[in-house]
């Protein structure tokens, strides 16, 4: 495969997630959170319940972090926080209703830029796009799980 090909793709996918994280970060700043609120409020959203430990293994962040993020978002009651009953050294976390609806009205925002953006490219197919980023993403998981 041509290098050069393969950099201005990755590129390319870097600029478009950084231009609707700019666009999301301006719909988060009406709505009082952060981007990193979102991050966990999305993680969360995927696997629930979820423990601490492993969320903090899936977002990469350390756990101070993760307990200042987390602490915030139970205070604003996006999410719910509980300690296992027979293991009181597991915390689990789940997002609310609320969470849930604000998680929703945020990924709806995120989706109105490409619905703006695309509208009216008739030669664009997006579900040949999604197929082959479906695709790439499988591949890039599979070789980021044989790391150690």
């Amino acid at each position: 495969m041509d290098t050069k090909i393969l950099a201005e793709l990755e590129m390319l996918l870097r600029e478009i997630n950084h231009q609707i994280n700019l666009y999301t970060r301006c719909f988060l700043n009406e709505k009082g959170i952060t981007m990193s609120r979102f991050w966990v409020m999305n993680k969360l959203s995927l696997d629930k319940p979820i423990t601490m430990k492993d969320l903090q293994k899936k977002l990469l962040l350390a756990p101070a972090t993760l307990t200042g993020l987390i602490d915030n978002l139970v205070d604003d009651m996006l999410v719910k926080r509980w300690r296992d009953d027979n293991d009181r050294r597991l915390v689990y976390l789940t997002l609310t209703p609320e969470g849930h609806k604000l998680l929703s009205d945020i990924l709806q925002c995120r989706i109105s830029i490409f619905e703006n953006s695309l509208k009216n490219l008739d030669e664009i197919n997006i579900e040949q796009i999604n197929d082959d980023l479906r695709l790439i993403l499988n591949r890039i998981k599979k070789t980021t799980d044989e790391l150690p």
